[in-house]
């Protein structure tokens, strides 16, 4: 049986949490015994709301790297973790190392105790984690995981570094437009008509433009509300998502590359990584379905997975559903000479290095396309604005 408690430990801080017992007596004996005062234990009810905890990436790193050195060293885990959660920066971090701690008090195993936050663990973490326990190859087991999510980390930054300069440029240029159109021009025109000017075709253009947009903004802005709303909706209905997805994954040319290339560094990496744990095939491809975000990529992990299962060798399935010759080649040598992790870890650094290639590639193509549309841009600010200053100027000469 379940109970929701909030206690006080031994520092004074108020610890809320869940816990297991026969009754709410044993439950309040239990939290006594683990250094807790009690001050409210009640039975868990289907509609009790559990809290969500929101931990970084880096900060998750941060700890298992930690946690490897404490099991490392020997240390009694419970008074190890009681040392991370003191160290720990995050308030969530911190109540979920308690939470970790107390649950192993009660004699749960270690991913028994984790597997109660399965949205700050990933699943092939407690995959990993709950093998490394049963074999009693932690340590290594945590060094794995880390080196895993490190690559990941850095996977990710570069392609976020690489995207901060054309998005930095776009937001740029659509503040300038909107000041330009709806303030500056406004005031030239008055200025220019004020002195009896005619003015230039092309400002009379821009000028017709910003009008339509002032007249119709409302409904401009109702309309996209409108077809985001609709977009958010049609994306919560599974069959559409999955053409969408599938769009995203086969259609949008480099995008499509970056999205290909990002999942089978992931497939590797992860692939590897429950291979190297001792997870079987079957396990470990399950356990990837959950890991990935993308509807049409989990149908393909699936399809994989059912083609495993009923006896094909990995290399074979992979080519079946059209994955690169060169991932197909090597999962196929790495299954006839028994290295199959190793060659799964090679693949993993090979497409790690083709999607910053390509990231970069998308950049070197952007770079110039927006360097040439903010060419335009100012030309139009000096044709339309600057244009009738100086034919008002010259018809004052």
């Amino acid at each position: 049986m379940e109970f929701i408690y909030i206690g006080l430990n031994q520092r004074g801080e108020k610890i809320k949490g869940y816990i297991d017992a026969e009754d709410e007596v044993v439950a309040i004996k239990i939290l006594k015994e683990q250094g807790l005062t009690p001050l409210q234990v009640r039975k868990s009810s289907v509609f009790s709301i559990k809290p969500r905890y929101r931990v970084k990436r880096k900060e998750l790193i941060l700890f298992t790297m930690q946690l490897h050195s404490v099991l490392s060293s020997g240390v009694p885990i419970t008074i190890g973790l009681e040392s991370l959660r003191d160290e720990a920066v995050s308030k969530d971090l911190k109540k979920v190392i308690e939470e970790i701690r107390l649950a192993l008090l009660q004699g749960s195993s270690l991913y028994e105790a984790f597997s109660r936050f399965r949205t700050v663990f990933p699943p092939y973490y407690l995959g990993a984690l709950k093998v490394g326990e049963e074999s009693g190859t932690l340590p290594k087991t945590l060094e794995r995981i880390v080196n895993v999510m490190q690559r990941e980390e850095e996977q990710k930054d570069k392609t976020i570094k690489a995207l901060i300069y054309p998005a930095f440029a776009i937001t740029t240029i659509t503040v300038a437009a909107i000041f330009y159109l709806f303030y500056v021009l406004p005031r030239v025109i008055e200025l220019v008509k004020g002195l009896g000017t005619t003015l230039p075709l092309i400002t009379l253009m821009v000028i017709g433009i910003v009008g339509f947009l002032k007249r119709f903004l409302f409904l401009f802005v109702i309309l996209i509300m409108a077809l985001i709303i609709f977009l958010i909706l049609l994306y919560q209905r599974k069959p559409a998502r999955l053409v969408m997805e599938r769009v995203l994954v086969e259609k949008l040319g480099l995008l499509s590359d970056i999205l290909k290339k990002s999942f089978y560094a992931h497939f590797t990496t992860f692939l590897s990584l429950m291979l190297e744990a001792g997870v079987d095939m079957s396990t470990s491809l399950e356990l990837l379905t959950f890991s990935t975000g993308n509807l049409y990529l989990i149908g393909l992990v699936e399809r994989l997975r059912t083609l495993v299962t009923s006896g094909q060798r990995l290399g074979e399935a992979v080519r079946n559903l059209g994955f690169p010759p060169l991932f197909c080649s090597m999962v196929a040598i790495g299954e006839e000479t028994g290295t199959l992790p190793r060659q799964l870890n090679s693949l993993s650094f090979y497409y790690e290095s083709e999607l910053t290639r390509t990231v970069e590639r998308l950049q070197a193509i952007l770079e110039p396309v927006l360097i040439i549309f903010i060419g335009v841009f100012a030309a139009l600010i000096f044709v339309s604005v600057l244009l009738p200053i100086y034919q008002t100027i010259g018809s004052l000469r």
